[in-house]
């Protein structure tokens, strides 16, 4: 069974959208989600996991759908807690996303430079020209 996020972007009154932009917020949600892996993987060093985009419809609004492998249950909620604000336009909290991350009780063990990482994900994703505006995270 596979874990499937699907997204949903604002693309505006047009409904149309640079690819550009499209790509910009597509790689910072790849890499917002790897690094969420990493640290509730810690401290197993998986080197495999996949972020794989399964299908795109280029219509307004524009949806995503993504596959995940390898990437811990913990770290998928931490990401939708962070989308959850992003699209809320609410500060995103990366220490409560991080708690989500860990065993009840015990701390994240996150850098300072992965902290900053995190941190230009989300302010990417929070100031780009193609919005997220809707995330659904299911099973395959």
């Amino acid at each position: 069974m596979a874990v499937v996020i699907d997204l949903e972007f604002e693309t505006g009154a047009t409904g149309g959208a640079l690819l550009g932009d499209i790509a910009s917020s597509l790689v910072s949600l790849d890499e917002l989600l790897r690094d969420l892996g990493s640290i509730a993987a810690y401290p197993s060093s998986v080197e495999f996991r996949k972020v794989e985009i399964v299908a795109i419809e280029l219509r307004s609004p524009l949806k995503v759908k993504l596959s995940l492998h390898a990437i811990p249950v913990e770290a998928v909620k931490a990401f939708q807690e962070i989308c959850r604000n992003i699209i809320s336009r609410r500060p995103a909290n990366i220490t409560a996303a991080l708690k989500l991350c860990v065993p009840q009780g015990e701390q994240a063990h996150i850098t300072e430079q992965e902290t900053q990482r995190m941190s230009d994900h989300i302010e990417t994703l929070q100031h780009a020209e193609v919005p997220l505006r809707r995330i659904e995270v299911r099973e395959e």
